[in-house]
Order: C-alpha cells, then structure tokens, then sequence
C-alpha cells in the first residue's frame, strides 16, 4: 500500500458551483481537451511592480491526468500507488487579497467538485479542502463542513499578502487567524502549508531572480515554520498537525538545533519560573534593535523548538533527496510522508514518476521505516481507514 500525500487537481467543473453574481465573477478555465491553457481571472492575483509571478496554469498542465481523472487513474495504476491526497493546483488564481465573499464561493466551488471526484473514487482520492483565509468565521465554517464531508486535511499558504505588505508575511503571525487554528486542533483536522504561486513573495523580486541570487532568498515557508514555534501559537493549539510541503529534509537538523541554540535561555527562564520577565524581555528587545516593543520580540514557546518538530511537524518526502535519512534520524521516521507532487515538473514532482523505485532502492531505510513513509503515517495522521 502506498498512499501520495502531495499530489495536484484542477478539476473542469472547479468554479462551476458558484451562483448569481459570484458566479460572473469566477475564474474561466482556458482548456484545449485535456490541457489546461490558461486561467482568466481579472479579480485573481495582481501583479506586483518589479516581481515575477509564475503565470496559469503551472506546471505539470501538459499533463491530461491534471484535470482528467480517468488519465490520472490510468498514471497512479501504472506508478502503483493505491490512494492519493489531493491539493488545489495554486497557479495563476488564489491569493488572500481576493475580495473575501468571492474567494469563500470559490474555495467551497473547488471543495464541491472535489468531493464529486471523490464520490467517483471512494477511498483512493481523498480531496485536501481550500478554504479561503481573509474571512476566517467563513474559513472556519469551511473547515466543519469539510471534516463533515470526508475531507483529510485543509490547505494554508504559508505567506499572507495583506493591502499593507503586499510581499506578504509569514502566515502564523496573523493573531486574527488563529481562531481558525483552534477549530482545526479541536476538529483534529490536520493542516497543510503549501507553496502558492502569485508573485507575492520576497523569491519573487527580480533583484532575486538576476544572477541566480534566488538561492539567497529567504523562504518564506521556513520563516511561517519558525512562526508557529516563536509566535506560541502550538502552545496554544498543542494538538495541531502541520504538513509541509515539498520542503525536503536538507534544512531540518540544522535549523531545529540553531533554533534550540537561541532559545535555551528563555527556555531555562521559563523553567526557573521567571517566564517572560521584563528583564528578559528588555534583552530581547534588544536583540531585535528596538525595532518592537519589548512584549512583540519576546518568544511565546516554552518548549525547545526541536520540540514542535517531534511532535506537531510533519514533511512530505523527497525520496532522491540524500539528506532524507538525516532528518528521518533527527525527528523520527513517524514524521514523514511519501509524496510524488503529480503532476507538476517542479523540483518537487520532477521524480514523480521514479520516486516509487526509488525509495523501494534506498539501502539506507529499512522496510518498516519504508512502510512508515508509504502508508502507516498518512493512516495515523488522516485516520484513513
């Protein structure tokens, strides 16, 4: 048995849902028979001045198995992967600056041909619901009526545009979300933070994309990671699960035990029992230049930041990646998910035809640990049956 937890869908009848006047307003699929060619959406995604947004429809559209799911049955009979997690394909139309109430119609549109794809595929496809953040009493609906229908799992971008900081931030620091975060612990609805294409984040700028200095961006996705430990938002919501996405396993050790070296301290005040008191926040303030009060620099976790790793972090894998069995041995191999990223081209998916063969080949990983990562923790952690 093998279960792909990062897998993309973009079905036909994706907008067909919505009614009225929202319904006037929905993007328009551009399909020439199973290709889809475009997506024209005058309300999606601006362009920011001096960025370089991926235009639609993204990759892996030369693929009919995208939006045709008796080619994508046909390809995942052939990979010999028995059941599939499905995500939105995120190119050229989703962003949280879309006006609130018509994102709400097309995040439930796109649910609602999902849970017909579903219908079709009982217990092989199991649809991840879009829900649209900017309202969150509407996002947090969402989520009730997807754990009520089926649904496995939600998906989050992990950076927020805002009219105020286009380029968007991290999105575990918007306080005003975290309502939605505690009806997904409550629900036990498990989280994904997926990489959205719109052009809104700092990879974005040009003076990143000249001479290669891209590689010196700063992820945003690592930076939402940090957030949620340093915020003390898993404090909160201790029992929240979040899935990262086609992040790879290269940074993990590292970043976990850079983290742990600039925390011990206020880990070691916590346990003293002085918590955040105003000295140590004055010293953190300091660390942060002044630039915050000394309340917003102070860190809100009481645990280690490996900690958070162990124990509410989850990857999908990139199974050619070397440093695999580094990060299965610093966080355990109950941590990872096996993942082909169909049908994209990226990075992450360019394997996806070889990654079945290549973790059956990997001499480093046992059999049980190999099973782990085929089946045994998606079923934990969606509580697939």
């Amino acid at each position: 048995m093998i279960v792909d937890c990062d897998t993309h869908f973009f079905p036909k009848d994706a907008f067909d849902y919505l009614e009225g006047t929202l319904a006037d307003r929905r993007p328009r699929l551009v399909f020439d028979g199973d290709t889809l060619r475009d997506i024209n959406f005058a309300e999606g995604p601006y362009s920011i001045p001096g960025t370089t947004p991926l235009p639609a429809p993204g990759s892996g559209a030369r693929y009919g198995g995208l939006s045709n799911a008796t080619r994508r049955m046909e390809a995942y009979a052939e990979l010999g992967i028995e059941r599939q997690l499905v995500l939105p394909q995120f190119t050229g139309w989703w962003s949280y600056r879309i006006d609130p109430e018509l994102a709400q119609g097309m995040a439930h549109s796109y649910n609602l041909a999902m849970q017909g794809m579903a219908a079709d595929y009982p217990s092989t496809v199991l649809p991840v619901a879009l829900v649209a953040l900017q309202d969150v009493p509407s996002a947090i609906d969402e989520a009730v009526w997807a754990r009520a229908n089926g649904f496995a799992a939600v998906v989050l971008d992990y950076i927020f545009p805002v009219a105020e900081h286009n380029l968007g931030s991290p999105t575990a620091t918007h306080r005003e979300a975290w309502p939605f975060f505690a009806k997904c612990a409550e629900l036990d609805l498990p989280i994904y933070f997926h990489a959205v294409q719109h052009g809104h984040r700092l990879v974005n700028l040009r003076n990143f994309q000249m001479d290669g200095l891209d590689i010196f961006t700063p992820s945003e996705a690592k930076m939402n990671l940090v957030a949620l430990i340093t915020t003390g938002l898993l404090d909160q919501y201790p029992g929240l699960k979040i899935i990262h996405a086609e992040q790879g396993a290269q940074y993990i050790r590292p970043l976990a035990q850079w983290l742990d070296s600039q925390h011990r301290p206020v880990i070691a005040a916590y346990e003293a029992g002085e918590g955040a008191s105003p000295g140590n926040r004055r010293k953190l303030a300091a660390r942060a230049r002044q630039v915050v009060s000394a309340d917003e620099a102070s860190e809100k976790n009481r645990h280690l930041p490996s900690h958070y790793f162990r124990t509410n972090f989850f990857w999908t894998i990139e199974t050619e990646e070397p440093e695999l069995v580094d990060g299965i041995d610093f966080a355990g191999a109950d941590r990872f998910l096996f993942a082909t990223d169909y049908p994209h081209d990226d990075p992450g998916g360019a394997n996806k035809f070889e990654d079945v063969g290549l973790l059956a080949a990997n001499a480093e990983l046992s059999e049980s640990v190999k099973n782990q990562l085929r089946h045994e923790n998606a079923e934990r952690i969606f509580s697939l049956t």
